[in-house]
């Protein structure tokens, strides 16, 4: 059977969407009914875009975020309902409306359940994947099967668990994949890397530390190796321990992507955050103790966020010498606590997916208007990635961070000139 599986192009919104890396979801699914006999070819949007009036298919498969789900419905009403199948995140929280575009939609993890979707043994027209419990079972991803990939100029996404026991009231990820932590062994991470021979890799758990005994098993491996250039994300209570970040140094970690979301206590209560300001502080300057790049995510928004808040976070971020940023704006996914909450207070005005990027605003805030919240941050953006700023970066011989501003204040422009009137820009 010829199997073509599509992730729709993404927004265009941070400092890294200028380093594409694509999502894993689709790979381990290709790879599996590759290894099953089947032709598959997996196309991402943001690298190669196809012309879907010649692509001959048995089968369609396409996995959406909720940014990418208006996309992802368009590009399935250009194939026959009966060849596509919908999953990935939003049709995961959202299955009665992915249906609609498709024979079938997989809700939650397709691994277990993907041969016998195709394969025509499992043909409800809404399947309930369960959890990989072993995930030292699945095959590497096999990166070749998507085409344009160019591995020289890629990093390269490597998954070592899956779910997450905290509960931030705004996230998706234990929708998903639950709340219980699952993790690979460090030999079989190890393997996968070894497989790749890429040059920069970055680990997208949602908590790459999250076991710290498997974590200094995986980094002794990592350093025996001589693998080097790796980012990954963490939480703020990495700095707690002080023999975990110099070994992550040592093992080759540069960059470590955290979600601070707030630098306002009540905020962070909200958003059960599960963390206070003296431990952003101390994260932060334990990272820079260690020689780690800091790329620190905030989320404005909250019911007790004002526009003082926002300038405070700019104000935060460059005292405290943060080397990259991503503000975003609070979004209301389906399923969260944050979208039950607002729309049970009829506070949401737009339903557009394609606006729930975590730059758009789709709901009315308590203390200032949409308008003045979606102004100033991306005003505060722009400040934190001015043209002065990379001249300074420069001048002090910043010459990465000052590279990572430029891709920062490109990215800035471009959005600005998509979705901001230029009038309303100060």
């Amino acid at each position: 059977m010829k199997i073509v599986l599509i992730e729709p192009r993404q927004s265009k919104k941070n400092v890294y969407s200028k380093l594409p890396m694509p999502l894993l979801g689709l790979i381990y699914i290709g790879t599996i009914l590759k290894e099953r006999g089947h032709q598959v070819e997996i196309y991402n949007e943001d690298m190669y875009m196809p012309d879907y009036s010649k692509i001959e298919a048995d089968l369609i498969g396409i996995s959406i975020l909720t940014v990418t789900a208006n996309r992802g419905y368009e590009i399935a009403g250009m194939f026959p309902k009966e060849k596509v199948i919908i999953g990935g995140i939003h049709a995961s929280l959202l299955p009665e409306e992915a249906v609609q575009y498709a024979r079938q939609v997989v809700v939650g993890e397709a691994e277990n359940v993907i041969a016998d979707i195709v394969e025509g043994r499992l043909t409800d027209s809404i399947v309930h994947g369960t959890p990989v419990e072993n995930l030292d079972t699945l095959s590497f991803p096999d990166f070749s099967l998507i085409k344009g990939y160019k591995k020289a100029s890629m990093i390269t996404p490597i998954s070592t668990s899956r779910g997450c026991p905290f509960n931030c009231s705004f996230c998706t990820v234990t929708k998903l994949f639950g709340r219980k932590y699952r993790f690979r062994s460090a030999e079989n991470v190890i393997g996968e890397i070894k497989s790749k021979k890429a040059r920069r890799f970055f680990f997208c758990d949602d908590n790459f530390t999250a076991n710290p005994k498997r974590t200094e098993l995986l980094l002794d491996m990592l350093k025996k190796n001589k693998i080097k250039k790796w980012a990954c994300q963490v939480r703020c209570d990495i700095a707690k321990d002080e023999k975990l970040l110099p070994q992550m140094r040592r093992a080759g970690c540069d960059i470590v992507c955290v979600g601070f979301e707030s630098i306002n206590p009540k905020t962070l209560k909200d958003y059960n955050k599960m963390q206070s300001l003296d431990e952003i502080v101390n994260a932060i300057k334990a990272f820079h103790k260690n020689k780690i790049k800091i790329h620190g995510m905030f989320v404005f928004g909250g019911d007790h966020d004002n526009k003082k808040i926002i300038w405070e976070t700019l104000k935060f971020a460059i005292k405290q010498k943060i080397d990259t940023v991503q503000m975003m704006i609070l979004t209301p996914f389906p399923g969260t606590q944050v979208h039950e909450q607002l729309k049970k207070e009829n506070r949401i005005f737009s339903k557009d997916w394609s606006l729930y990027d975590g730059q758009n605003i789709v709901f009315k805030p308590l203390l200032l208007s949409a308008n003045e919240l979606q102004v100033n941050v991306v005003n505060a953006y722009a400040k934190f990635y001015s043209i002065s700023r990379i001249i300074n970066l420069l001048s002090k011989f910043k010459i990465r961070n000052a590279f990572l501003n430029i891709m920062g204040w490109t990215v800035f422009r471009e959005w600005k000139k998509l979705h901001i009137k230029h009038q309303q820009i100060v």
